[in-house]
């Protein structure tokens, strides 16, 4: 596999010694900054080393699918144990990036709304694809009561990923529905086949505006016409543009700066790709969608777009 190919982590990351010295280094060099200084930074570059959520964010600087579905379904499940991914109790920065940083709730909210979405095309004979898939959760979590013939389509770059799709089907009991395929989100070569494509987390990776909307357009093609695509997108925080959509009554501005510094300063995260709701709007028509839709969740960090093609 090309290692830059992958969007949102790399597949053999150097190990966390060598990381904390390069990230270290690099904080040094920078010097104290006016909301942080070098000092704060290495604390919290020490505290991400402790538990395995923060490691992997160290040495990817962004998340694969098994991390990705970890941050969603922590209001089920670490939220109400207190427990982390070994069954320990979150330590203060874990808790905290899980259930205060503003952004993650925000994709928590989200991955809710697609939710809603979603299962408004599961029915009999629909072919519902999720695009990267990640671990599924967005198709996998959906009531298929009654269903006896849906097809689960999955399809993403990252093997490992696949195969942790394969694990979370069979625990939900629907690998009879599940078809994964390993393919490139940009060169699907897929025409006329899917009801439904939820996608979310390759555009907030991708700088390239044309890119971004060459991805719509392999969506569009892939639709069925009819068919619905949901996604999402990152608007932009109000210290990075005067076109902000953020409503700051609904944001923490401590968490927020906080969130800043660990994955800004510290883990220098890939996933900083913004765009507005204008923007992603003209997107989507120059890919050939003709009836778009935006849901907003409390802060408008990370709104869902529903787009479908007529």
């Amino acid at each position: 596999m090309k290692q830059e190919r992958l969007k949102s982590h790399v597949v053999s990351p150097e190990n966390i010694q060598k990381t904390m010295q390069t990230i270290t280094q690099r904080i040094e060099n920078e010097g104290d900054k006016p909301h942080v200084t070098v000092k704060r930074q290495i604390e919290i570059l020490s505290q991400l080393s402790e538990f395995d959520f923060g490691r992997y964010l160290l040495q990817n600087q962004g998340i694969n699918g098994y991390w990705t579905h970890y941050m969603l379904t922590h209001p089920w499940f670490g939220r109400k144990t207190g427990k982390n991914n070994r069954g320990e109790p979150f330590n203060a920065l874990e808790d905290f990036m899980l259930n205060r940083a503003p952004t993650l709730l925000a994709t928590q909210e989200r991955f809710e709304i697609f939710l809603k979405e979603n299962q408004k095309k599961v029915v009999n004979g629909a072919n519902l694809a999720c695009i990267p898939c990640g671990m599924m959760g967005e198709l996998l979590y959906l009531d298929f009561k009654n269903i006896s013939n849906i097809t689960l389509t999955g399809i993403d770059y990252d093997p490992n990923t696949l195969q942790d799709a394969e694990s979370l089907a069979e625990k939900q009991h629907l690998s009879q529905f599940i078809k994964l395929i390993q393919r490139d989100a940009w060169n699907l070569n897929i025409q006329n086949e899917f009801d439904l494509i939820s996608s979310n987390g390759l555009n907030i990776y991708e700088p390239d505006n044309d890119k971004v909307t060459e991805l719509y357009r392999q969506f569009f093609a892939a639709l069925k016409p009819g068919g619905k695509l949901v996604t999402s997108f990152l608007t932009f925080p109000p210290l990075l543009s005067s076109q902000s959509e953020w409503d700051l009554s609904k944001v923490n501005l401590e968490d927020a700066l906080l969130q800043k510094i660990i994955f800004v300063d510290v883990i220098n995260a890939k996933w900083q790709c913004y765009r507005s709701s204008d923007q992603t709007l003209q997107q989507l028509k120059s890919a050939g969608f003709s009836s778009v839709s935006f849901i907003y969740d409390r802060a408008k960090m990370f709104p869902t777009v529903v787009a479908q093609k007529l």
